[in-house]
């Protein structure tokens, strides 16, 4: 569990782990700097399966979760954010399901959200090719939920880039990807509290630095796919995967001349598993014209022309769609 000023909900989290149905684990805390109260919290709380390091100053997030990877004794490794509660069975589910599939190295679940904004749950996909497949875009295991089997992060040399501010649990599960599968438990197991002071809110606000860490990540992607890395294909790339409404056509045909660019580069080079690849192009064409909704009608009818397979998007999200392009709808 990483904490740095965690004060606020530190305790109802680390309460949360210590009331789980599976009993024998080490619950790893390293305090990265913290100037609040958060240190004397833990030390306050009296259980002999807490362990404590502290950082003298505040290194980043990546630099304390290679810590964690680094001093981890157990089979497997558990993440915990230190403003979120987890489900009373959810180390026991994992583990689990780990134990019946030796092949995975990492399993997460879906999450629910709480706190500021709206209540929903956060899925995301549970076969590991469409996992591998996501990750082109953007995260497909929510990282705080994650378990990893450490023998295969060790074997792999697998670690977190502590160039990037955020976006270093992506960047960490895209290399994974190609060492083994990974895998989510299609059950909301993890409650995260979405909050105004999280490190992801703090950087909407600098997109420029934002995009320079997601360039690192998808220049990976870029090389895989033997793409030209250049800003033309990064900028409608980033495009696709980020919030960034669409309201212009020309702008909605280009997103999705690269989506069918990916689909035959990945025919080309044989990367990934193509049905998946398939159903991921699907989603992220769905999400897009999602976000183009207030050009109109025009929008719906070239998705349902123009879409690979319907049996990839769910009835409901089809009539979604259709009611925000009728009504021209103009927010994410």
């Amino acid at each position: 569990m990483p904490v740095y000023n965690g004060e606020r909900y530190l305790k109802d989290a680390i309460s949360s782990v210590l009331i789980q149905s599976f009993k024998n684990f080490e619950l790893l805390i390293i305090d990265d700097g913290s100037s609040d109260q958060s240190l004397k919290i833990i030390e306050g709380i009296n259980d002999s399966r807490i362990r404590i390091i502290r950082n003298n100053e505040n290194k980043g997030i990546a630099f304390v979760r290679n810590l964690g990877l680094n001093q981890a004794k157990g089979k497997y490794l558990v993440w915990m954010d230190c403003d979120d509660i987890i489900h009373k069975d959810k180390f026991q589910k994992q583990i689990d399901y780990l134990e019946s599939n030796s092949e995975v190295g990492i399993c997460g679940t879906w999450l629910w959200r709480f706190g500021d904004g709206k209540q929903a749950i956060a899925k995301s996909p549970n076969d590991p090719e469409v996992v591998k497949t996501t990750l082109i875009f953007s995260p497909s295991v929510w990282n705080a939920t994650a378990m990893f089997r450490l023998s295969f992060i060790r074997k792999a040399n697998l670690n977190y880039d502590t160039r990037l501010a955020i976006a270093e649990d992506y960047n960490f599960y895209l290399d994974a990807s190609f060492h083994f599968p990974i895998h989510n438990i299609p059950e909301p197991l993890y409650y995260y509290r979405a909050s105004e002071t999280s490190i992801m809110k703090e950087y909407e606000s600098q997109e420029s630095k934002k995009k320079s860490f997601y360039k690192i990540i998808y220049t990976k992607v870029f090389d895989k796919l033997g793409i030209i890395n250049d800003d033309r294909n990064f900028n409608v790339h980033y495009k696709i995967a980020s919030n960034h409404l669409i309201d212009d056509y020309s702008e909605y045909q280009e997103v999705y001349e690269w989506l069918v660019f990916l689909k035959k580069k990945n025919m080309e080079m044989n990367i990934y598993n193509h049905d998946s690849f398939s159903i991921m192009i699907d989603n992220m064409f769905y999400f897009v014209s999602k976000k183009s909704s207030k050009i109109g009608f025009t929008v719906f009818a070239f998705f349902m022309k123009n879409v690979s397979s319907l049996k990839n998007i769910e009835s409901i999200l089809l009539l979604k769609l259709l009611t925000r392009c009728i009504v021209k709808y103009d927010k994410f």
